[in-house]
């Protein structure tokens, strides 16, 4: 069985969608698992296990001829923004194509139609993405962890990056266009005194723009990431990414409606979840509220002993 997955939305929603490869694999083994995706996230999914193939979503895409070439057996369309990709299924004649029931197109054109509602429900994003495998049973249950890897030279090449930096290291990423709250530059100023005073070396990785560092493309970011203790930001794609690297991490989050951790926290073991305190809606800014010492308890959880090497993510304790 033939499967392309459509995911042409933001970064962390694609990491976060990972669980549903794994979830096929794991019911089909013989499945080969096709994702479609812009050119900026195609780099996430370099070395995922299982992977058949990756194919880029962008403006001059032709949709049916991508769909006559690869003649899938199902596409998933977990993007309802990107409404043309399940009517060029139908086109093309694949048998099972699912998406979410928003907009005529895909309403009319998809053969099975997701009609929950993701909002109150308490569930997180990654098993509402495990819905679209209703058709097959194999919806619901508890999403296996997205697990993202990197290459032996990219893993070197963050480490020579950042060899300038003490350990512990301390990733930051300032914020993000997919966040629903984050905090500003005042704020991330204070919080860094406090950090350093600490005993951490916290260095700004994302966004570029606010990045003491070289630009550098997605498979950079993700090996600067790993070469770090502990990454720390609000909930972002590359937060999503990091968690997914196996690297520890710590989420700041806002308390906007339907955008709290048990939806839109970022996988793993070792994730923790801290929100400012009161129930105020605002975006930009409210995190000012939250004192840097409140992280401190939370960072030290994943402290661990310098050394001459640093040690895979999975060693750190």
């Amino acid at each position: 069985m033939r499967i392309l997955i459509g995911r042409t939305d933001a970064l962390g929603d694609l990491v976060i969608s990972l669980p549903v490869q794994a979830r096929i694999l794991e019911r089909c083994p013989q499945a080969e698992v096709h994702w479609l995706v812009r050119p900026y996230a195609a780099p996430l999914l370099g070395l995922l296990p299982g992977l058949a193939g990756v194919h880029l979503r962008e403006p001059e895409t032709d949709l049916l001829k991508l769909m006559l070439e690869l003649k899938p057996d199902v596409v998933l369309n977990l993007s309802h923004r990107d409404p043309a990709i399940i009517p060029a299924a139908k086109v093309a004649g694949v048998a099972v194509r699912v998406a979410r029931a928003r907009g005529v197109g895909q309403i009319v054109a998809a053969s099975h139609l997701l009609w929950r509602s993701r909002r109150d429900t308490g569930r997180h994003e990654a098993q509402n993405a495990l819905d679209f495998l209703a058709p097959f049973g194999w919806a619901g249950g508890c999403p296996t962890p997205p697990r993202l890897l990197l290459n032996p030279l990219e893993m070197a090449q963050g480490q020579r990056e950042l060899a300038d930096i003490p350990h512990p290291r301390l990733g930051v990423v300032t914020r993000g266009s997919g966040s629903g709250a984050f905090p500003t530059k005042d704020w991330w100023a204070k919080a860094f005194t406090v950090l350093t005073r600490s005993g951490w070396n916290p260095v700004v990785l994302s966004p570029p723009e606010d990045s003491p560092l070289q630009p550098v493309e997605l498979t950079g970011l993700l090996a600067r990431m790993a070469a770090c203790a502990a990454v720390m930001g609000p909930s972002t794609g590359p937060l999503h990414a990091a968690a997914a690297l196996g690297v520890p991490v710590l989420c700041l989050m806002g308390r906007r409606p339907h955008h709290g951790p048990s939806r839109w926290a970022p996988q793993g073991a070792q994730v923790q979840v801290v929100q400012y305190p009161g129930p105020e809606a605002d975006l930009s800014g409210g995190l000012d509220r939250l004192d840097p010492e409140v992280l401190l308890p939370h960072l030290d959880r994943f402290r661990w002993a310098p050394s001459s090497d640093y040690p895979p993510p999975e060693s750190i304790g």
